[in-house]
């Protein structure tokens, strides 16, 4: 039975409690950490489902159209003109708090372990990119699971990216493609336009324009890297001797299929 040290920064017990993380985590040598939105608040970029979050901003610019914050992300919803330009307009304003923000001491922690050789990998379901702004390796592509190098295992893809829904083209998402979002709509794939423009050159009929999607992942999505992450956490478990998770409450699904991998065999510290 893995041993479990919880730690509630409202706790009455701090101080103690913070020793025993600091002497769990030193004398560990491959940590994996599980993140979530908590460790970016202090960047200024809010969570989800609080009374200022974003979803009640975007429920009172769309009220009725979605229930609740889980709405923004299921791909079964985005189907209607309002769902979809909300989802863009949500899109939108998170790339652009994302943009503005700057990593908080939980990622210089996590950036100081990797220092002192200490972090085997990162879990995030964040998709903020903050990790990559202290210097950690992100691979999203998983080109090799057996002796994968990227620190950072992003779950839920990432905004730092859009991908074209016709010819998969992948794009960055700049800023000027952030505005675009933050009208509701969803800019049109510049290869597409591209090779439109040819074939109207050469008198040949057009061919439908793709648009520009974030590469996360939704409700009902399949990760395309599903399996590689998989594979990469069993690696991980066999080799790891100290599991923290931070800034989640663990409600994903996926998430806690992962934590059941992850924790069978070896000390876990919650940091809530």
């Amino acid at each position: 039975m893995e041993e479990i040290v919880k730690l509630s920064l409202k706790s009455e017990n701090d101080c103690f409690l913070i020793r025993e993380v600091n002497r769990h985590v030193a004398k560990a040598k491959n940590c994996v950490i599980i993140t979530g939105a908590g460790i970016s608040c202090s960047a200024g970029i809010p969570d989800f489902i609080s009374s200022d979050g974003l979803y009640n901003m975007i429920k009172s610019q769309y009220p009725g159209v979605f229930r609740s914050g889980k709405d923004l992300f299921d791909v079964q919803l985005l189907r209607t003109h309002d769902t979809i330009k909300g989802f863009n307009l949500f899109m939108g304003i998170l790339k652009e708090l994302i943009v503005n923000a700057k990593p908080t001491a939980t990622h210089s922690f996590i950036k100081k372990l990797a220092d002192m050789k200490k972090l085997k990998r990162v879990y995030t379901q964040n998709i903020d990119n903050l990790e990559e702004l202290v210097g950690l390796d992100i691979d999203w592509q998983f080109e090799r699971v057996k002796n994968c190098k990227a620190q950072v295992v992003q779950l839920h893809g990432t905004l730092s990216k859009l991908r074209c829904n016709a010819c998969t083209n992948i794009c960055p998402f700049t800023p000027q493609y952030c505005d675009i979002f933050k009208k509701g709509k969803a800019p049109n794939c510049p290869k597409c336009e591209e090779r439109e423009n040819t074939r109207a050159e050469q008198g040949l009929r057009p061919h439908f324009i793709g648009q520009l999607k974030p590469t996360v992942i939704l409700y009902g999505d399949t990760h395309p890297k599903g399996l590689e992450i998989s594979q990469i956490a069993i690696r991980d478990q066999n080799k790891a001797d100290c599991l923290i998770i931070m800034g989640t409450s663990l409600r994903i699904p996926g998430v806690k299929i992962l934590l059941r991998v992850l924790q069978e065999r070896f000390m876990v510290v919650t940091v809530a």
